[in-house]
């Protein structure tokens, strides 16, 4: 019997690997062959391929336009690039690596979508596709333009180049005038409400920005960098003049989406533009622009690279400020890292936390228990998070102020039957812990700090606090925590009352010893306050120029701040001599200041001394583009912040200067035509006079 021929694997797309050299393949494999990349275009019949050689670099400049620097994909030709480029116009290279465009620009409008399977990569989004071999580039290229998230991102690309993205306001019109509601003549496009408050905002800024320049104001930026909705932005706040009369103000500028990158290159770049577009120029910010405020973010601060550092080396006139609030919170953290006992405190606070915010049944229990007591009960947070040193104080006094009810439901907790071992020994020893003395005592030591630290951190955050204010809003709070080391706050001294009778808002008390050191806590956060929060030489030139700091003596007073004055005019750019004569008349004299010595006081105001105007401004980013409408655009979401934040109140706002300007810029008004089907006219019939 004859043996039967073999097949050959070739005719089936694979082939015969051979024994590598080492151990660790296996002797023969059969793996997919996958054909090669067509190196030409294909022609067509009227076209022969010379010409299609010709035409294919114009082709392929045409088709270069977007993000990117089109550089030649590793391992790829230049002439297999451009062939690639035209067969799938949304690729893009970056660094040798490969993105998509369509998904780049539907990122923000994808986050809406729920279904499964519908899913942007990131590395396409971001250019960052790479691979040594073209087979598996070319597997990725094919994979991910046969993705749904792909498909549905050319979907909105070309609903979006028709205009005709989905929207649910002229349905919700629609319903209202079925439902009978007299809408009138407005209109009902949100992409008309869309362009109105474009418009609007458009005006407003270029007024704020024509009136700064008109004034030659000098101004202070304020930026920070978030991610709202998977999307990364930069908010720009400016403090300025804004009368000519010592009035300032911060004001929300404008809102940048970091699409480039979130790198010090990158976001100066982002910075740069969108102060040009604000009529800010280089000339401007040469001459005025004094100050920069940031928080500590490396990518801002760093010495080499970062972005204040690129700042400074265009305008070496700019100050650059670390964020007080941001630094008072650092002071707190190494506090509690350098004094024993705060961890303990902070993870019993955590237990309460997760015990009454993970559980939706105690937290009805304490709710039951604060009602038989016939008191109302604070929410517990969390405490020493990100958040502000406010929250933390927040949270000890929900503690102290529930102490009756979390005492009572513990209690009835760990003594009922129905729970388990685990969990009745889990409040029995949450319980022993709460109505012990230590835990009071420590309760009481961390609230009379907190209570201090909150009230300067919600100073350094206020709109209108300057420098110097805020130099002596952080000696007062370093003299308060000093006194309250010998006699203790006024919580404190309310404990020690209560430990020595050995009850507390009526719970019984357990002895036990406190777990933190009053006195060196309270040293430990002088100190640290004192580190972090050092008073720089740019206060030491304003101090002078506030009557506070002003000798009694007239002897004394006589030379006083004169050199500081001088200093801080050459830092401006003023005459100094004119500056010191002035300054002399206005405190010796008790003169008016003349023009220069109120220049060198508006500076005074206009330094920033926190970047916590920012972190308000991200808090109406996330009320403004919330879960339902993440599919706002960058300039409509800058745009309707820019009206929000800077504009009057309703009642206050006049639109007829807005209304005028929008007509003369070529639209029409919703007056101009009237809704709806227009209704049949009969002729009169004689029987209607008859009958009427």
């Amino acid at each position: 019997m004859s043996k039967r021929k073999q097949p050959n694997l070739s005719q089936f797309g694979f082939t015969k690997q051979t024994k590598r050299s080492d151990d660790s393949a296996p002797a023969t494999t059969c793996l997919p062959v996958i054909p090669p990349l067509p190196l030409k275009v294909a022609a067509s019949d009227s076209t022969s391929t010379e010409d299609s050689e010709t035409l294919a670099p114009e082709t392929t400049a045409a088709t270069c336009s977007g993000p990117g620097d089109h550089a030649t994909p590793f391992n790829w030709t230049t002439k297999q690039w451009s062939e690639w480029r035209i067969r799938n116009t949304w690729l893009y290279s970056k660094n040798q690596k490969l993105g998509c465009t369509v998904c780049m620009e539907a990122k923000s409008l994808l986050l809406a979508e729920r279904a499964t399977g519908v899913h942007l990569s990131e590395e396409w989004m971001n250019g960052e596709v790479s691979s040594e071999s073209q087979n598996n580039l070319q597997k990725k290229i094919y994979k991910h333009r046969d993705s749904l998230a792909h498909k549905r991102a050319v979907e909105i690309s070309e609903m979006k180049e028709k205009d005709v993205l989905p929207n649910k306001l002229p349905a919700v019109m629609s319903l209202q005038k079925f439902n009978g509601a007299n809408v009138g003549n407005v209109h009902k496009s949100d992409h008309a409400c869309a362009e109105i408050i474009g418009h609007i905002a458009s005006e407003m800024r270029a007024k704020f920005g024509s009136k700064i320049k008109e004034l030659g104001s000098q101004i202070s930026i304020t930026i920070d960098e978030s991610t709202v909705h998977g999307l990364a932005y930069m908010i720009i706040y400016v403090r300025c003049d804004m009368t000519g009369m010592g009035e300032v103000d911060n004001v929300f500028l404008d809102i940048v989406e970091l699409s480039e990158g979130t790198d010090a290159e990158s976001m100066y770049k982002s910075l740069r533009k969108n102060l040009r577009q604000a009529g800010l120029d280089d000339e401007f910010l040469g001459k005025n622009l004094i100050c920069i405020a940031t928080d500590g973010a490396v990518v801002l601060t760093g010495r080499v690279g970062g972005l204040v550092t690129k700042l400074k080396q265009d305008f070496p006139k700019v100050q650059s400020i670390h964020c007080l609030a941001h630094r008072l919170e650092l002071a707190v953290k190494d506090s509690l890292k350098e004094v024993a006992g705060c961890k303990k405190f902070e993870f019993i606070i955590s237990k309460l936390y997760a015990l009454y915010d993970q559980s939706s049944k105690n937290a009805r229990l304490l709710q039951e228990a604060a009602t038989g007591l016939n008191m109302q009960i604070l929410k517990i947070g969390q405490i020493f998070t990100i958040r502000w040193v406010a929250s933390s104080f927040r949270t000890v006094k929900a503690v102290w102020n529930d102490y009756p009810a979390l005492a009572h439901q513990l209690r009835t907790a760990m003594e009922d039957a129905s729970r388990c071992d685990t969990e009745r020994q889990k409040f029995r020893g949450l319980h022993k812990l709460l109505t012990s003395t230590g835990f009071l005592a420590d309760l009481a030591c961390m609230k009379d700090v907190l209570r201090e630290l909150q009230n300067l951190s919600l100073k350094l955050q206020c709109k209108q606090t300057s420098l110097v204010d805020v130099s002596c809003h952080i000696q007062q709070t370093i003299d308060v925590l000093t006194a309250m080391k010998a006699s203790g706050g006024k919580s404190t001294q309310k404990a020690e009352q209560r430990i020595s009778t050995g009850l507390f808002k009526d719970v019984e008390l357990s002895e036990s010893r406190p777990k933190i050191n009053r006195l060196q806590f309270n040293q430990s956060i002088i100190n640290s306050l004192k580190k972090r929060l050092p008073e720089p030489d740019l206060v030491q030139m304003l101090k002078p120029l506030d009557k506070r700091f002003w000798p009694q003596q007239h002897s004394a007073r006589i030379l006083y701040g004169e050199t500081e004055v001088r200093a801080l005019a050459k830092t401006l750019g003023e005459p100094d001599r004119e500056a010191v004569e002035e300054f002399r008349d206005f405190k010796l004299q008790n003169r008016a200041p003349g023009k220069t010595l109120v220049k060198l006081q508006t500076a005074s105001l206009t330094y920033l001394p926190s970047s916590a105007e920012c972190e308000t401004g991200f808090s109406a980013v996330n009320s403004t583009d919330s879960k339902y409408r993440n599919k706002l655009r960058e300039q409509s979401l800058s745009s309707l912040l820019f009206v929000d934040l800077n504009g009057p109140p309703l009642e206050q706002f006049d639109p007829l200067p807005f209304v005028s300007s929008w007509i003369k810029a070529g639209h029409r008004p919703s007056t101009s035509w009237v809704t709806g089907r227009k209704a049949k006219t009969e002729d009169p019939r004689p029987l209607w006079s008859l009958l009427i």
